[in-house]
């Protein structure tokens, strides 16, 4: 027990005696002591989010041009729709998850899936007038014109007030701004049969697939979110301006020779330019770890 004490007196005469000796005093090595524990456990915040989107599109655009342009040579045999109809409207459906990298700053990853836009209708025609090489009636026919669209975005926002928290909690109504970017992919399938331009042989061919483009786009926000009292979960809406422009759909025939769709005598390429105005609704889940 005498041994014991001994120790303890020595232990105690050593720390009064280091502290002087190192400069430092019991309160500085106390606050670096939980100075290195705090960053030791520095939270990071991410969050996972889902929206969708509904854009007004360009009336004037070169496929709107195209659909007028077609329409009328679609000779209907009973009756049914043989109208083309033009891109006017856009549905967008993105899922994300992003990580907070500053206590204001927020940086998003994710994919893209629009609704297909276009045509697709069933009925009795006569296209003679539109595809040379084809004077048959055709029944029960899919007079199709369908354009698909996907992408891969990342993105930036930056609040301007009411950022999360350290522990993905927001505090109430925040406003942010922000800007995305990413490439995106579409696919145009028109109706069998359809002839387009053949641009090898400078004249009228059948396009026997799916014309393809892809293209970078890129859109601007201003947004707000709000917590609601379900699960953590983050209510989030935004009006965005989006350019997308695919001025290049094409299609390759085995001769590897390049078909596109024009829509006017001076043989214009019909480019699918789906910029314009957004809005967009969703919700998203902060956490921290």
């Amino acid at each position: 027990m005498r041994f014991r004490q001994i120790l303890a007196v020595i232990a105690l005469f050593s720390i009064i005696l280091t502290v002087p000796a190192c400069g430092q005093t019991e309160e500085e090595l106390i606050s670096k002591f939980l100075d290195k524990a705090e960053k030791k456990h520095i939270k990071k915040v991410g969050f996972v989010i889902i929206n969708g989107s509904y854009g007004k599109l360009t009336n004037n655009s070169d496929y709107n041009k195209f659909a007028d342009g077609v329409t009328p040579w679609i000779a209907s045999l009973d009756g049914s729709d043989s109208r083309v109809d033009g891109l006017y409207r856009s549905k967008e459906f993105f899922a994300g998850f992003g990580v907070m990298t500053t206590p204001k700053l927020a940086a998003t990853l994710g994919f893209a899936y629009w609704l297909k836009l276009g045509s697709d209708k069933t009925g009795n025609y006569n296209l003679s007038l539109v595809n040379v090489d084809d004077p048959n009636d055709h029944e029960n026919f899919n007079l199709k014109s369908e354009v698909q669209v996907y992408g891969i975005l990342g993105g930036v926002d930056y609040y301007l007030m009411n950022p999360p928290d350290r522990d993905g909690v927001l505090p109430g109504l925040a406003l942010k701004v922000g800007l995305s970017g990413g490439y995106y992919l579409a696919s145009w399938d028109v109706w069998d049969g359809f002839t387009g331009y053949n641009l090898y042989t400078e004249a009228q061919s059948v396009i026997q697939s799916n014309l393809t483009g892809s293209a970078p786009g890129g859109s601007v926000r201003i947004g707000v979110e709000f917590p609601v009292k379900l699960a953590g979960l983050v209510v989030e809406t935004s009006a965005n301006y989006q350019y997308l422009n695919f001025s290049k759909m094409k299609w390759y025939n085995s001769n590897d020779q390049e078909h596109i769709v024009i829509y006017d005598a001076d043989l214009s390429r019909v480019e699918l330019d789906l910029s314009g105005p957004r809005a967009q609704f969703g919700l998203k889940r902060y956490f921290s770890w």
